[in-house]
């Protein structure tokens, strides 16, 4: 079984991760073949938005969370991301669940 790792840059997402989280869990329930897990790295937003992180964290066992020490932009919170990603396949996805 193939495992799929969502990266997620994260800055001001307090509202719309979780949103974007049920997206990725109502897809993934459908696609039996895969397992996946999830990484979100906050970019040193100003919001709760680490918070929300842990409680995501909390309740799903294939999702992790890394806090970047001060706000490095949404490619180097990819690039950290990634460096987390054990999957055979990696997709980014916005925090604001814009991307389909």
């Amino acid at each position: 079984m193939k495992l799929i790792s969502f990266v997620i840059p994260c800055y001001r997402s307090e509202n719309t991760l979780p949103h974007v989280i049920d997206e990725i869990k109502e897809t993934m329930a459908g696609m039996t073949e895969y397992t996946y897990e999830v990484i979100m790295v906050n970019d040193c937003s100003p919001d709760d938005t680490f918070d929300t992180i842990r409680k995501i964290c909390e309740e799903n066992e294939n999702m992790t969370g890394v806090n970047l020490a001060k706000n490095f932009g949404q490619h180097s919170a990819l690039m950290a991301g990634f460096g987390y990603a054990k999957g055979d396949i990696v997709v980014c996805l916005d925090d604001d669940g814009q991307t389909p």
